[in-house]
């Protein structure tokens, strides 16, 4: 196979985009103006230095054509989107959006040309991650105070907020217990404290997927690199984490709380008590008759806030029982990523929303986990946070979520030859 010459590219252009890369991670938690300030010079460096694109597209397309095909049907969609959608100032963000796929490619290509980058950035991120650990950690106690959605002192998710906090440390912590394996014994036990002081943030905050996403990832970590060839070993710690995760979450109050409301919430449903129901069955109640109105085409990329306003001016809703400031939670998106796609692309956009998934979740899981362990891993956890966090939020529509699911995708597809 025959890709372009890593040489073409100029070593002060690779230092540049990787000191670039780096200073996007390291900021990530922290700014997201000054992480894309310089994600931003990430991708014009490799515009004007394309070799790292080719060397990224090649290897994409030549060693996962499926997925590669996946991911453009998802961007094509997002954009035909708008020709039977509203064109206004939200489709052009929703267009513009898409331009972080562009990363995947510039992060294979990249690290081909220079592999201990991975390494560079794994330590960087890491960094950044833990850093932002011990700012949960003291707007918990009360010493530090931020001002956010989702985020204060009896919710402590730091800047990330508790929406995307368990996304993001979830897949960070199996990633810390898959490379602990290969490290010595005092960094070995170090990624396993901090990896338990990840997920016990993850449960001191209220986001209920990341609760979903953490178990899966962990459950990923013992069932497919932990004690190979041990099934008895796998099951038994796997249980005992479950049973662990469960009692905490159970009894630590505001989880508990959490929980019971989800249930009271699900069961109110059940009964037919839309007063009481969880509100976000009531909004996923309300896409649904978006999508009933425009079942073939959806309403475009940008269309769900008007159809959202037009259910409400057309429908009898009252038996919702909501307040002005509840209903305009109706007009931003479903909190579901795969409704979202079916009201705005209809089934076709479903499906390609699934295939996306299917191949994300497959590039990852035919890897050879025992020789391939942290690359195998970050695809799958990757995309099965994706599909786990986007049954309550749109996980591919909204900063956090979408761009760490697409750096855990670009360094999974990118060469491991020198470990993280």
């Amino acid at each position: 196979m025959t890709y372009p010459h890593p040489e073409r590219v100029p070593p002060l252009a690779i230092k540049a985009a990787s000191f670039f890369l780096l200073a996007g991670l390291l900021l990530f938690p922290y700014t997201i103006a000054g992480s894309n300030f310089f994600f931003a010079c990430l991708l014009i460096t490799s515009l004007i230095y394309r070799d790292i694109i080719k060397q990224g597209w090649y290897i994409c397309w030549y060693e996962y054509r499926q997925l590669s095909i996946a991911m453009l049907l998802f961007i094509g969609i997002t954009w035909l989107g708008v020709l039977w959608g509203p064109f206004n100032d939200l489709a052009l963000h929703k267009m513009g959006k898409q331009i972080n796929w562009m990363f995947v490619v510039i992060l294979v290509g990249l690290i081909h040309i220079y592999p201990a980058l991975r390494k560079h950035a794994f330590v960087t991120l890491s960094a950044a991650l833990f850093l932002h650990l011990i700012v949960c950690t003291l707007q918990y106690i009360g010493i530090l105070s931020i001002q956010g959605l989702g985020s204060d002192a009896h919710d402590a998710a730091g800047f990330f907020g508790h929406l995307s906090l368990g996304f993001i440390y979830g897949i960070w912590s199996g990633a810390l217990l898959v490379v602990a394996r290969c490290l010595p014994t005092p960094w070995r036990i170090t990624c396993y404290i901090v990896a338990a002081y990840a997920v016990v943030t993850v449960f001191l905050a209220q986001g209920r997927s990341g609760y979903i996403t953490t178990m899966a990832c962990l459950v990923l970590v013992i069932l497919k690199v932990y004690f190979p060839g041990h099934f008895k070993m796998k099951a038994m710690v796997t249980a005992m984490l479950l049973l662990c995760l469960g009692i905490f979450a159970t009894s630590y109050p505001p989880t508990q709380q959490k929980i019971q409301h989800t249930i009271t919430g699900v069961t109110s449903f059940v009964d037919g008590q839309w007063a009481h129901a969880d509100m976000r069955i009531k909004i996923w109640a309300v896409s649904l008759q978006i999508w009933q109105k425009h079942p073939w085409l959806g309403v475009g990329t940008a269309g769900y806030p008007d159809a959202a306003r037009q259910i409400f001016a057309e429908q009898d809703l009252s038996h919702f029982q909501l307040t002005p400031d509840e209903q305009k939670v109706f007009y931003g998106h479903p909190h579901n990523e795969f409704l979202f796609a079916l009201s705005r692309w209809g089934p076709a956009g479903l499906l390609i929303l699934l295939h996306l998934c299917y191949q994300w979740i497959r590039a990852g899981w035919i890897k050879s986990w025992q020789h391939d362990s942290i690359n195998a891993y970050l695809l799958t956890a990757s995309g099965i946070s994706v599909v786990l966090h986007g049954l309550t939020e749109p996980s591919l529509n909204t900063h956090y979520e979408t761009v760490f699911a697409i750096l855990m995708l670009g360094f999974g597809l990118s060469s491991s030859k020198q470990d993280p």
